[in-house]
């Protein structure tokens, strides 16, 4: 199914929306993406190809989202760093009520007086709802090309 430009385009602002917020700092604001019923999951393309279950990161549910989001924010200790994400076109399949999108993305990480790297690469597939007249993540999975994340993640992919 095809979806409207004007959803199209209300799609690629959550998405990029939702970068910005991770590359600000702006944690507080995580949760909000996401829909009251919602997954978040950071899963190996290895383990999303074979339908393995194991997760480098799981909530399924929105009080997950906020602790998660409080040990980001306040508990969890490391390094001044940056990130950076670049994000590759939006594909975007389904009705306007519910809506399937893939999203390459590479995240560059910058640690204070190193030189910058790349953190990961991956594609994010996710599912997209119109919850109380706003779009949301019903479900994002971000799923990462690479057998070993260099770091710590320190903030939501």
């Amino acid at each position: 199914m095809t979806i409207s430009p004007e959803r199209r385009s209300e799609v690629t602002d959550l998405i990029n929306a939702y970068a910005l917020a991770i590359d600000d700092g702006e944690l507080e604001r995580w949760p909000g993406f996401f829909a009251a019923d919602c997954v978040y999951k950071i899963v190996s393309k290895e383990n999303f190809d074979s339908g393995l279950p194991l997760a480098l990161l799981l909530c399924d549910s929105q009080g997950m989202l906020a602790d998660r989001m409080e040990a980001f924010s306040k508990l969890n200790v490391f390094g001044p760093r940056s990130w950076r994400h670049m994000l590759g076109a939006v594909h975007a399949t389904g009705s306007e009520d519910e809506i399937s999108a893939r999203t390459n993305f590479v995240i560059f990480e910058t640690l204070a007086g190193k030189d910058t790297h790349i953190l990961c690469a991956g594609e994010y597939r996710d599912v997209i709802v119109s919850e109380k007249d706003a779009l949301k993540f019903r479900e994002r999975l971000c799923v990462y090309d690479t057998t070993m994340i260099p770091n710590s993640i320190v903030r939501p992919i």
